[in-house]
């Protein structure tokens, strides 16, 4: 086994803040080795540590649950798009495996104080901050914040002479109101899916901020480092996804992804719609863009600021919405209005809502509405017509206060489709949360991805919908990725969605951006340059499998079983129009296969105890 750190340590800074808000007791603990040398840092370190520390009959919403903030091994290196951050627990959602993954300048100040990590558990009496500056760390009262908007929180706190220069990572009234889907922000950067931010509201906590700048990684091989950050930087400022992601953002995707029937329209059952246009990133950039936005060390800035402001709607110096907002509250709604849509991502960004699962419950409402399966009298006689715009955000309002019908939509589809009788396969949602904008009869591979992710659907997971395809540069070979038909159902889509699957791993452990897709031996050269380790490309994966199958073991403790894997019809049943006219995958064919390749039983979805020795995880016993 490939041991990273022995008695000295690269990267991290070797500590992690431990808070007990109901004792009101902090304490550092040394970050554990054995941990690092089998799962990197971030998600895979988190996962392994909460394992330990979690029960299947744990509330997420209990004092009991824990928070986990976790950096990667390489933040504040001068690796690049390598700044993120992850926050991991048990959801409130799923009740499975929580994971958050955020960008921005939070995670890079936090290992400048000193901490590789925060770990909160307990629950505060009353609302309160806590407060890192270098080595120091504080709980503080937050009644006078807690109520507030996530700019109101961060403007507030940011007007105090002591935090002036902190970096703010807080929650909304969503989290505070323990909204299932609620996010967490972090300097306008969100960190969405699987309700962290009801974790948090849960523990009476209202924001952290963090203050540093004593620490700095130390590197085994310096120069070698910094060739690899070099070539690593000449692959990235060459390659056109760099180029069109600063350009247009994650907007970019709204042509191209309807073009090949990626997009999913009014609730996934259309294939075509003339109003595309007014939805894309190229128009985004004509009549809102301000300017861009960069995460620490990036050198893309995918990242909008926007100025929405006509006769209707008004925000000035908001974050401008991802490809997953546009699809959500445009095309699968049949919403053509942009300016509306830019808003709806900005109440969400300051009440702390995911805008997939947000979109996503908010769409499944305007179908039941057009199909006559509720009425207006239902909806707080609101009209849900399609494309009503005005209406879609009454709804988020309403989700993000609990207030009438979004006391029901606060707590996901398919609470809804249990209000109201709608049968399961009517609801897109996959182990209880609403799946991703990227339309798995698109890609088959993807039914896959949605249906084995640890944390629920999601499409980052393993993104066969872009590098499987013919026409992407992305080039993962090495890892023996083969470029494929999009509608294969073969036993090569499945090998190179357990192959990405595991790949996908390293990069929420390490943590790099996902729009950071060089050679996989770059990654390798990276890692030797840190730590002094030689690392190759079939260790990665190595790794990558490790982890992910830790994130299964996670999973099955807090009682997942096969059945919950299922696809519900609306995801499979063929469109009659557009690119992918007639095409879907077949599932339980790809699944029989896939649990071949991974090696667990399909009876109770465990891994074999073969691969758990192969792996080094046939000590998790539960």
């Amino acid at each position: 086994m490939i041991e990273l750190f022995g008695d000295k340590i690269f990267g991290f800074s070797g500590k992690i803040v431990n808070i007990d808000l109901s004792l009101q007791k902090i304490s550092e603990d040394p970050i554990n080795n054995a941990f690092i040398n089998l799962f990197f840092g971030g998600a895979g370190y988190a996962c392994r540590y909460l394992f330990d520390h979690i029960e299947k009959d744990t509330d997420p919403l209990s004092k009991e649950n824990i928070l986990f903030i976790m950096n990667g091994l390489f933040t504040l290196t001068d690796a690049p798009l390598s700044s993120r951050f992850v926050i991991c627990s048990k959801s409130p959602y799923t009740n499975l495996w929580g994971e958050a993954n955020c960008g921005g300048t939070f995670g890079p100040e936090l290992k400048k104080a000193g901490f590789d990590g925060i770990i909160i558990r307990g629950r505060a009496k009353h609302p309160i901050m806590i407060s890192i500056k270098e080595n120091k760390v504080k709980i503080l009262d937050a009644k006078e914040i807690w109520g507030l908007g996530i700019k109101k929180t961060r403007t507030h706190i940011k007007s105090q002479s002591e935090f002036k220069k902190a970096k703010v990572l807080c929650i909304g009234q969503a989290g505070e109101n323990l909204v299932n889907f609620a996010t967490i922000n972090a300097e306008g950067r969100s960190a969405g899916r699987t309700g962290m931010g009801a974790v948090m509201g849960s523990k009476n906590l209202k924001a952290i901020t963090v203050q540093g700048s004593s620490f700095k990684p130390k590197v085994a091989l310096l120069k070698s480092f910094k060739c690899s950050i070099k070539k690593l930087i000449t692959y990235l400022v060459k390659a056109n996804a760099t180029k069109v992601l600063r350009e247009f953002g994650t907007s970019a995707t709204v042509l191209g992804a309807y073009a090949t029937g990626d997009l999913p329209i009014k609730y996934w059952s259309k294939g075509r719609w003339s109003k595309i246009n007014d939805i894309s990133g190229e128009k985004l950039k004509n009549i809102l863009l301000v300017r861009n936005k960069s995460c620490y060390g990036c050198l893309i800035g995918c990242g909008r600021i926007i100025n929405i402001d006509n006769e209707k709607y008004h925000a000035q110096e908001c974050e401008g919405p991802e490809y997953e907002t546009i699809a959500g509250f445009g095309s699968m709604i049949l919403n053509n209005n942009l300016e509306s849509i830019a808003i709806a991502n900005d109440m969400c960004n300051d009440y702390g809502l995911d805008t997939i699962s947000t979109s996503g419950v908010i769409a499944l409402t305007f179908d039941l509405f057009n199909k006559n399966m509720i009425q207006s009298a239902d909806v707080d006689n609101l009209n849900l017509e399609w494309g009503n715009a005005d209406s879609m955000l009454k709804l988020i309002e309403k989700i993000a206060k609990k207030d009438g019908i979004g006391e029901i939509l606060a707590r996901g589809s398919n609470a809804m489709g249990k209000k109201f009788k709608i049968p399961k396969d009517s609801i897109a949602t996959i182990n209880n949360m609403e799946v991703p904008y990227h339309d798995l009869r698109f890609c088959h591979g993807m039914a896959l991805t949605y249906a084995y992710s640890p944390r629920g659907p999601c499409h980052t997971t393993a993104d066969g919908f872009k590098v499987f395809r013919k026409e992407n540069e992305v080039d993962f070979s090495s890892l023996g990725i083969k470029k494929i038909k999009m509608n294969s159902n073969s036993k090569t889509m499945v090998k190179n969605i357990i192959k990405l699957q595991n790949y996908r791993s390293i990069y929420s452990s390490l943590i790099f951006c996902f729009f950071s897709n060089p050679p996989p031996s770059y990654i390798c050269e990276l890692i030797h340059g840190l730590t002094g380790v030689e690392f190759d490309v079939n260790d990665l994966l190595i790794f990558g499998e490790r982890i992910f199958n830790l994130k299964r073991l996670f999973n099955i403790k807090m009682g997942l079983s096969p059945q919950y894997e299922s696809i519900p019809k609306i995801l499979l049943e063929p469109l009659d129009e557009g690119p992918i006219k007639s095409m879907s995958p077949k599932f339980e064919k790809l699944k029989k296969y896939y649990y071949r390749y991974r090696k667990w039983d399909l009876n109770n979805g465990k891994p074999s105890q073969k691969l758990l020795y192969a792996l080094k995880l046939n000590d998790l016993t539960f």
